[in-house]
């Protein structure tokens, strides 16, 4: 479908792939372009700040994909010789996943039945396939990081082919899934204008790497923050992204602490709290979403206690965390 009749369908299939613009063998391949494009276009002025990268720091005009049916071989870096970011296809795959995942789960989960109990009636359908589809595409997700195995669009759901009577589940995903890759190439970024040239000088040591860490992922939320439309039309799109980006870091390993890296769940809270989230924000629900989905991953017998505020339960399981 390479027109725009796509975007009035209410039945039927709809198709993004168009072979002639469309590179990789991944449907995922049908987002790339918009993922630049969201880098970009990250606040109104960062397409200048991009060109003062090029010029004075020597930030790579390219960002590359690396093409090929494997399993996840990198995730997305920087390298200190070139200042070029490398994103993964597979990754990008896999990141897909878990954002479709996570957010099906906390929308069939949490959301619908909150709001058919305010309402009064089923006024939204809790559907079991539904969250069958999304369990199952989360075990593909993790499935990735061990062996490839092809992303079968004709029964899983994914951004390339997909009913029009779902493209919710698919549509609203593509928007957090591209707030989450914009993150990360402005986490990339930062570094290359702030940490490479002091790490190639020498000053290798691993508590100033977690400090470079942080900095950037301060540094990359609030350029994302500068993006956030006056109304505040995006600023969820942007809230859920960031946390959903996160996320995708847990489910490589049981434990959470790196040697160059801060403790997963302390990026975690820190981003929440510097997006300065209202206690009501899906973002809490999401993100205990996907921290069950780990723990009950690595077995790790982690507790989300259902009777708690979705922020106060957060809170609690983060205290578990800390305590394994």
């Amino acid at each position: 479908m390479n027109d725009w009749s796509w975007i009035f369908l209410s039945t039927g299939e709809i198709n993004q792939y168009n072979p002639d613009i469309h590179e990789g063998t991944q449907p995922i391949r049908v987002l790339n372009h918009m993922n630049m494009f969201m880098f970009q276009n990250t606040h109104p002025n960062f397409a200048k700040e991009l060109n003062i990268a090029f010029e004075e720091f020597g930030f790579a005009k390219t960002v590359n994909i690396v093409y090929g049916e494997t399993r996840i071989e990198n995730t997305p870096y920087i390298r200190n010789d070139n200042k070029t970011i490398y994103l993964d296809e597979t990754f990008l795959s896999y990141l897909w996943c878990i954002c479709h995942s996570i957010y099906t789960l906390y929308i069939q989960k949490i959301d619908y039945p909150r709001c058919n109990k305010i309402n009064g009636n089923e006024a939204y359908e809790i559907n079991p396939e539904i969250i069958e589809s999304a369990e199952d595409l989360f075990g593909y997700a993790k499935s990735l990081i061990a062996a490839y195995s092809k992303w079968d669009v004709d029964s899983m759901p994914n951004p390339e082919k997909y009913l029009a009577e779902r493209r919710d589940f698919i549509e609203q995903p593509n928007g957090f899934y591209t707030e989450a890759i914009k993150f990360i190439l402005c986490h990339e970024y930062i570094h290359a204008i702030r940490h490479i040239d002091e790490i190639n000088a020498g000053d290798d040591e691993c508590s100033h790497y977690k400090e470079f860490e942080r900095e950037a992922d301060n540094n990359a939320i609030e350029l994302l923050k500068k993006g956030i439309f006056p109304n505040k039309i995006n600023e969820l799109a942007v809230h859920i992204g960031v946390t959903l980006g996160i996320l995708s870091m847990f489910y490589f390993r049981p434990n959470t602490d790196a040697p160059r890296h801060p403790n997963t769940e302390d990026r975690l809270v820190d981003a929440l709290v510097q997006m300065e989230l209202t206690d009501e924000s899906p973002c809490w629900g999401i993100a205990l979403i996907g921290l069950d989905l780990w723990a009950k991953q690595f077995d790790l017998g982690l507790e989300w206690k259902t009777e708690l505020r979705e922020k106060e339960a957060f809170d609690d399981f983060i205290s578990q965390i800390k305590a394994l």
